[in-house]
C-alpha cells in the first residue's frame, strides 16, 4: 500500500489510480491538478483588493446618497455617549468596547454588504449561466458516470477559482470586518468550504462542486440586499427582501442541498463508485456544512418571528454583533436630539 499523503488507495476509487489521471492527459483530455490550486492565493489578494476599490469609489459614494453617514466624523461625541452606555464596566473594558465600537459605522457596513451583494450576485449568475447546459445539473449520476473521464473546461476551471479565491479573501477579512455573532461558525463554514473545494478539485469531482457551490449563492445576496435595505432605512424593502432570502435558503438548503446534493454524495455515488476513505471525508464535510445549515434557519427563523411581532424586520441575528447594535442604537439616538 502507498502510504504518501496521495496515495490511491485513500483518495481515489476503486480501480482508479492517480496513472489513470495522467493517461488521461496524454490523451489530451484536461483535468485538475493540485499546482493549480498555487494561483489561488494571489487571486484573493487581487479580489480583496478589488473589493477595497469598490467599496472606496462605489459602495460609499452610493450610501451617501442614500443618507447613510459616516459617524467616525462625530466621533468625540459618539465616544462620550459610549462611555455613559458602559458604565457598569472597569475602565479598562470601556476602552477596549469603546475603541472596537467605534471603529464600524452605518456607512462602512453598508460598503461591505454592498460588496457582498455584488459578489454573490455576479457569482450566482456565472453559475447558472454555465451550468444550465451540464448534464450533472439535470442528472446528479452523471457526476460520477465515466469517472475520471470528466474534462475540466475553463468554465468550470474560473468558477472554482474565483470561489475558492473569494471564500479565502473572507477567512482573512473576516479578522477585520464588521465582528458578528456566529464569528466562529462562519469560520468553520469557510474552512469547510475551501477544503471541499480543494479536495474535490484534486480528484475531479467538480462536478458536484459546482452544485454545492451554485446552491450556497443562491440565498446569499439576498441577505445581503436586505442589509443594505435596513442600513438605508428602507424598511419595506428590506422587510420584503428578507422574506424572500428566507424563502431561497430554505428550499435550496434545506430541500435542494440535502435531497439532491447529499443524496448523490451519499447513495449514487457510493453505487457508482463504491467506498473508498475520502469518500467519508468528502461527505463528513458535506454534512457538517447542513448542520450549519440548520442552525443559521434557526437564527432567520428567529428574525422572522421578531419581525412577525414588532411589524419590521429589526436585525439580522446572523449579521452585526451586538457590540455593533449598541453602537447604531447610540448614534441614531444622538442624531434624533440634534434633529
Amino acid at each position: 500500500m502507498n502510504l504518501s499523503i496521495w496515495n490511491d488507495d485513500f483518495w481515489l476509487p476503486q480501480n482508479t489510480t492517480w496513472k489513470d489521471f495522467n493517461q488521461l492527459e496524454q490523451n489530451n483530455i484536461r483535468l485538475p491538478h493540485i499546482h493549480h490550486l498555487i494561483y489561488v492565493y494571489p487571486l484573493a489578494g487581487l479580489l480583496y483588493l478589488t473589493r477595497l476599490l469598490f467599496e472606496y469609489c462605489i459602495a460609499q459614494p452610493l450610501g451617501r446618497s442614500l443618507g447613510i453617514r459616516d459617524y467616525k466624523l462625530n466621533t468625540q461625541r459618539i465616544d462620550r455617549k459610549l462611555l455613559n452606555h458602559t458604565k457598569s464596566y472597569d475602565n479598562n473594558n470601556n476602552n477596549k468596547q469603546k475603541q472596537r465600537r467605534t471603529r464600524i459605522s452605518p456607512l462602512a457596513k453598508f460598503s461591505e454588504s454592498t460588496w457582498r451583494f455584488t459578489f454573490y450576485l455576479g457569482i450566482f449568475l456565472y453559475g447558472l449561466l454555465i451550468l444550465k447546459n451540464k448534464i450533472w445539473l439535470w442528472d446528479t449520476r452523471h457526476c460520477w458516470l465515466n469517472y475520471p473521464n470528466h474534462q475540466l473546461t475553463n468554465d468550470i476551471y474560473w468558477y472554482y477559482m474565483i470561489e475558492l479565491a473569494f471564500y479565502w479573501s473572507l477567512v482573512f477579512s473576516q479578522f477585520i470586518d464588521v465582528k458578528r455573532k456566529d464569528f466562529w461558525q462562519m469560520f468553520i463554514h469557510h474552512i469547510a468550504t475551501i477544503s471541499l473545494l480543494s479536495f474535490s478539485y484534486i480528484v475531479n469531482f467538480v462536478r458536484v462542486g459546482t452544485l454545492v457551490l451554485v446552491v450556497h449563492d443562491a440565498g446569499d445576496y439576498w441577505l445581503e440586499g436586505a442589509k443594505m435595505a435596513k442600513y438605508a432605512r428602507a424598511q419595506r424593502l428590506c422587510d420584503t427582501t428578507f422574506v424572500i432570502f428566507a424563502v431561497v435558503w430554505f428550499i435550496t438548503r434545506l430541500c435542494f442541498y440535502p435531497y439532491k446534493v447529499l443524496y448523490t454524495t451519499t447513495f449514487e455515488e457510493f453505487t457508482i463508485l463504491g467506498s473508498f476513505p475520502a469518500y467519508y471525508m468528502f461527505n463528513g464535510l458535506l454534512i457538517l456544512l447542513q448542520i450549519l445549515h440548520y442552525f443559521w434557519f434557526y437564527l432567520i427563523c428567529q428574525v422572522a418571528i421578531s419581525a412577525f411581532k414588532a411589524g419590521k424586520v429589526e436585525k439580522d441575528e446572523r449579521s452585526d454583533s451586538e457590540e455593533s447594535d449598541d453602537e447604531q442604537d447610540i448614534v441614531n439616538d444622538d442624531i434624533d436630539k440634534d434633529k
